[in-house]
């Protein structure tokens, strides 16, 4: 049965993953000796928006607006089901889990690709239950750190652009706070403005470009995690198009890391992301 996800909020999709960010402390950073890597990438299909309305907005708040805002939403949800499942069955070839175990293993095997030495790695279809986690936060106590990665990716309307939103969380000690939190943000735009088109492409050659992009997700991911754990400093304020429910703006904030055509900066609140820097 062919399962897929709508999302409805604007700030859900800026904020899949909340505003949290708790850098690692030095006299926890060198503590680690080694680490295990999970990654949960729950979804099974991708996750689709359906652009809202802003009728209560315009209106300046208050019942009436949100309620027409309401209607006006479900019938767009309902118009973008059947959009959907024509848009999601091509794609179901491509699965993230299995892009992603590929970029965490060809990571890896940099010794610099990661501040840490890394034990072990793994892409989990769910989240271990209460009392695995806590076996294994507890087993840290005297053993390897334990590093969770919680993936959500998604399109955006009109396949503008692929992101990704990745909740990363540090046990170490036997403590049940992580030592370390944060949230990554990965976009980048697939270009092109026809539906068929941009489609076509994305699949072409057992979707080659689909697959990269997913495998460019979780590389950046990892980067961008690996140098805040790491305490790079910020070098600067940046600025980098990014994709919201369709439609393009600009994000701002301070950069701590340098690379062609992506800019990587920390927003006020500490997300990490990592956006391409030239976009439509």
């Amino acid at each position: 049965m062919l399962r897929f996800l709508l999302v409805l909020p604007l700030l859900a999709a800026l904020g899949a993953c909340a505003p949290f960010h708790r850098p690692l402390a030095a006299a926890d950073r060198g503590k680690v000796q080694e680490v295990d890597v999970r990654v949960v990438v729950a979804q099974e299909s991708f996750m689709f928006s359906a652009q809202p309305p802003g009728v209560s907005a315009a209106l300046g708040g208050g019942l009436v607006g949100a309620l027409i805002d309401s209607s006006v939403q479900q019938s767009r949800q309902k118009a973008m089901s059947a959009e959907v499942q024509a848009i999601v069955g091509p794609l179901l070839d491509c699965d993230y889990r299995v892009e992603a175990g590929q970029a965490l293993s060809a990571a890896l095997a940099e010794p610099a690709a990661f501040p840490l030495k890394v034990r072990s790695t793994r892409v989990l279809a769910a989240m271990p239950t209460k009392a695995e986690q806590e076996a294994r936060i507890a087993a840290t106590q005297g053993g390897p750190a334990y590093l969770v990665l919680l993936v959500q990716y998604a399109l955006e309307p009109g396949l503008g652009a692929f992101t990704t939103r990745t909740s990363a969380l540090l046990w170490q000690d036997g403590r049940a706070e992580p030592s370390y939190r944060a949230a990554a943000i990965f976009q980048t735009p697939i270009g092109g403005s026809a539906r068929a088109a941009v489609l076509r492409r994305l699949t072409a050659n057992d979707g080659q470009v689909l697959r990269g992009v997913m495998r460019e997700s979780m590389t950046q991911t990892l980067h961008a995690v690996a140098l805040d754990m790491a305490g790079a400093r910020s070098t600067g304020v940046k600025t980098a198009r990014f994709n919201v429910n369709g439609s393009w703006v600009t994000l701002a904030g301070q950069s701590f890391d340098a690379q062609p055509g992506r800019v990587l900066f920390r927003d006020e609140d500490g997300a990490l992301y990592s956006v391409r820097s030239a976009a439509p």
